[in-house]
Formats: structure tokens, C-alpha cells, sequence
């Protein structure tokens, strides 16, 4: 299955629920972070589209970076090597990046050891509420990944 990626940046002031005007909850930060969702086969055939889209959010100012793999239906030893390659940049640039995913992609990185680096949430909007409110600061990871 082929890979397909989109990016989406929101910041603390997003709601998440659309265009509405009333709205209760008040938050007390301005931080800024970028959705790169995916969805499909993370491979060896599809390993240069997840790069570039990794590089795209590189690119980028913000706070923080959630990953949404909620869609990803087989996660391989290349997308762990890529992962850590961008999780190991964005700790360079103090850049807190967190994971949405299922078991699919959880198990991986578990096995790697990944897990007790890099928090992985349910929802995207649970992971961009702790970027924007929590104390989550840059992941620092040192794994390896066996192909």
C-alpha cells in the first residue's frame, strides 16, 4: 500500500473542533506545533516519501512535532532508522517531537527500546495538548534498529 502524508500546523489556540464561537477553556500557551499525519506502508518502497515528508516538518519553527501514524498499516526497520535520524535532529534543535499510533507502530518501537524516549499518545489532540500544556521537553534517543 502506497504512502500517502499531510502536514497540518496548529497552535495552542486551536480547539480542534472546527470554526465555533463558543468555546470555554482558556489556554495559557502560544506554542505552536506541526501534525505530520501518515497513512499506509512505512518501507523500503515507500522510505524516501516518509523522509521527505520528515524533512518538511524539519524544515519548519515550531514548538513541537506530533507524528500521527494512527493510519499506518506496517511500520519496517527503515521507517525506525528514519524516525531516529529526525527524532535525533529535532533534540539537536530542542524540538520535543511525540507519537500517535497503535500497535502497529507502537511494538517497534518498543522492541527498540524507543518507547521510553519519545511518549506515544491515542489522539492527536491528547499528544498536541501535552506539547502546548505538559512539560514534555526533547526526546533523547540512543536505540538501535536491526534490519
Amino acid at each position: 500500500m502506497p504512502l500517502t502524508t499531510s502536514t497540518v500546523f496548529r497552535s495552542a489556540f486551536d480547539t480542534g473542533s472546527g470554526p465555533s464561537t463558543s468555546f470555554s477553556r482558556r489556554f495559557d500557551s502560544a506554542r505552536s506545533y506541526c501534525v505530520q499525519r501518515f497513512s499506509g506502508s512505512v518501507d523500503r518502497e515507500t522510505a524516501a516519501d516518509f523522509a521527505a515528508a520528515l524533512d518538511r516538518v524539519a524544515r519548519d519553527r515550531v514548538h513541537g512535532v506530533v507524528l500521527d501514524f494512527s493510519a499506518v498499516n506496517f511500520f519496517g526497520a527503515i521507517g525506525l532508522v528514519l524516525l531516529q535520524t529526525f527524532v535525533d535532529d529535532a533534540t539537536e534543535r530542542s524540538i520535543p517531537v511525540v507519537l500517535v499510533g497503535e500497535r502497529t507502530v507502537s511494538r517497534p518501537l518498543e522492541i527498540c527500546g524507543m518507547t521510553s524516549y519519545i511518549r506515544i499518545f491515542d489522539t492527536v489532540d491528547d499528544a498536541g495538548r501535552e506539547l502546548t500544556e505538559g512539560e514534555i521537553g526533547p526526546s533523547t534517543t540512543k536505540f538501535a534498529a536491526f534490519e
